[in-house]
């Protein structure tokens, strides 16, 4: 009996599995096509609307994409309207009665490289596309809640990045990726005609904004433990909250907004605030600026006493950021962003001391411009550029900087990231790219990478210590209930790094004048790495879902006068069950 019982359900399940594979509080992750197409069409459009923070909900872009003019567009224009349609309502009235909705997938991706000069880095974290093999299950209840986690089969970053690596196919136990799922939420929502909302929880994958050179502000390259996304919308205007756990001891909270006030123009801003201490509430209030509680002065019972005299503050990391686009013709639009963990006030005090504390400030700036041919083909074109200072992200220690890092469980070695450029700060960097996509069976790409990256990087800053002796007073009692008082030395290490810490340390006014000026100084430090790189990319369809790609790069560095090049080749598969 109860075996019949297994059998009905397992039949009554495989009746929905695919039901629909399209709810409406399905998030598609973040770096998607749809994001790009969906982009492309309010460029050619000249409408405007919110799809730069990543990762959305359906029922949030079909919000938008809704609105978008289809008499406007081109015949490429329609084309590429009734692709992203097809995908956004993909089965949509195929078992709608349904109230719980599975569907499941396996994709294999198999990737194979190469490179002839072992001292130049891949150009690549994990892969050129995806882990090896990625099975995402997807669970429905109606069309209000969904639950996704993508389960993974694939290496772990310290194995990816050696420099003999030549495939993402696990073969050894030491290359297994153990943190995984890697894309994992739950979400609910809802869209209405003029408003909308939606709710999720995941583990990673955010970014503000979708640029060629990773978001500025927030890349979808930051890891994160968890994080919760509360989303308000409407044609005009739209506020996020987006709350995460780092790590156990390290929470972030943002609240962003966005606005449209003409239908070319949009601009955001966003203010955040990072705490390495216990959670706390008042961070969530939407209504309250957050650097008003001038948290940065409220958690010094949490440091040490030589940590609160070098450091003067610690525990918290204030963020702030701006953002705009315009679409000032069809086709073409302009895009820039603004991110901020520390500046000097305006109105602050210009002592030497103050001074070393450095302004940790980026920019990124950028244009793209879409050409639309004859052969319903479409060539993409972009140049963007982005400058983080020496200390952008960075604050006294690498527990209260906007930067995570974790142990890697089934290997040696550990995996970091930091909040937003994967340069991390000490760069600047400008990138040319042109991509054709037929709009049929292949696509191809060319890109050129120019980057200058100082030596503030992660390994360099938070491997600077200091040693400090203080002589510790004590008290002890003998037999005969006398008081004694010795004094004896204790050791304790800070980091050192930091202008101001090294204005606090300093001996004599030499040494001063010279964090000082570190503070002040706002261009790539030390010896600096040159790098140039060119790369040409393609890949062809056979099916739906069957494809081939792959890369070659070719890399010039230059560092200390020593110039090396290299060149990089990489190739894959990518197939899935289902499309």
């Amino acid at each position: 009996m109860k075996k019949n019982l297994l059998i009905i359900l397992f039949l009554s399940l495989s009746l929905s599995l695919f039901a629909k594979s399209g709810n409406s509080t399905q998030i598609i992750k973040s770096g998607h096509w749809v994001y790009d197409e969906l982009e492309a069409l309010c460029m050619e459009s000249k409408t405007d609307f919110f799809f730069e923070t990543q990762p959305m909900t359906i029922g949030e872009m079909l919000f938008y994409f809704r609105k978008i003019p289809y008499e406007k567009l081109s015949e490429n224009g329609q084309k590429t309207w009734e692709k992203v349609k097809a995908f956004l309502t993909k089965n949509e009235d195929f078992f709608p009665e349904e109230e719980l909705r599975l569907f499941g997938n396996v994709k294999v991706n198999p990737e194979f490289y190469y490179k002839s000069n072992s001292d130049i880095d891949w150009s690549f974290d994990y892969y050129v596309k995806d882990f090896f093999i990625t099975i995402p299950l997807i669970i429905g209840f109606s069309d209000y809640v969904t639950i996704e986690p993508d389960f993974v089969i694939g290496k772990n970053q310290p194995s990816m990045n050696d420099p003999s690596n030549f495939t993402n196919i696990v073969y050894s136990g030491d290359h297994f990726e153990f943190l995984f799922p890697r894309f994992a939420y739950g979400a609910t929502g809802r869209a209405f005609d003029k408003w909308g909302f939606n709710f999720y929880a995941a583990k990673e994958g955010l970014q503000i904004y979708n640029t060629q050179l990773g978001s500025i502000i927030y890349n979808r390259t930051f890891e994160t433990d968890f994080y919760a996304s509360l989303n308000l919308y409407t044609e005009y205007l739209k506020y996020s909250m987006h709350v995460a756990q780092v790590d156990n001891t390290k929470f972030l909270y943002l609240h962003q907004v966005n606005m449209r006030p003409f239908r070319w123009l949009k601009i955001g801003v966003l203010e955040g605030s990072l705490l390495n201490a216990s959670f706390e509430l008042r961070y969530l209030n939407p209504f309250m600026l957050m650097h008003q509680f001038g948290s940065w002065e409220q958690y010094g019972h949490l440091l040490t006493a030589n940590e609160d005299n070098y450091y003067g503050e610690g525990r918290f990391c204030a963020y702030f950021g701006l953002m705009f686009e315009l679409l000032p013709f069809t086709n073409f639009k302009i895009y820039g962003m603004f991110a901020q963990n520390e500046i000097l006030d305006l109105g602050g005090s210009r002592s030497d001391q103050a001074l070393s504390v450095p302004d940790s400030i980026g920019f990124q700036l950028g244009m793209q411009y879409n050409i639309n041919l004859k052969d319903n083909g479409v060539i993409k074109t972009y140049l963007e550029g982005i400058y983080t200072s020496p200390y952008l992200y960075v604050k006294q220690s690498p527990e209260w900087s906007l930067y995570r890092i974790r142990d890697n469980m089934q290997t040696s070695g550990y995996t970091d990231s930091w909040i937003g450029s994967p340069f991390g700060p000490d760069c600047f960097a400008v990138t040319l790219k042109a991509d054709y996509d037929s709009q049929k069976k292949w696509q191809a790409g060319f890109a050129y990478l120019f980057s200058i990256h100082g030596e503030n990087r992660a390994e360099n800053l938070f491997g600077q210590k200091r040693t400090i002796k203080t002589k510790v007073e004590k008290t002890y009692y003998d037999e005969n209930g006398t008081e004694h008082k010795v004094y004896t030395d204790e050791t304790e290490d800070i980091y050192s790094y930091y202008p101001y810490t090294q204005y606090k340390l300093a001996e004599n006014d030499e040494d001063r004048i010279a964090a000082r000026d570190k503070g002040r100084y706002m261009w790539m430090t030390g010896n600096c790495l040159y790098k140039h790189q060119i790369k040409l990319s393609g890949s062809y369809s056979f099916l739906e879902n069957l494809s081939v790609y792959g890369q070659g790069v070719y890399t010039i560095q230059i560092y200390n006068s020593n110039v090396i090049h290299g060149i990089e080749l990489a190739c894959g598969v990518e197939y899935k069950i289902f499309n």
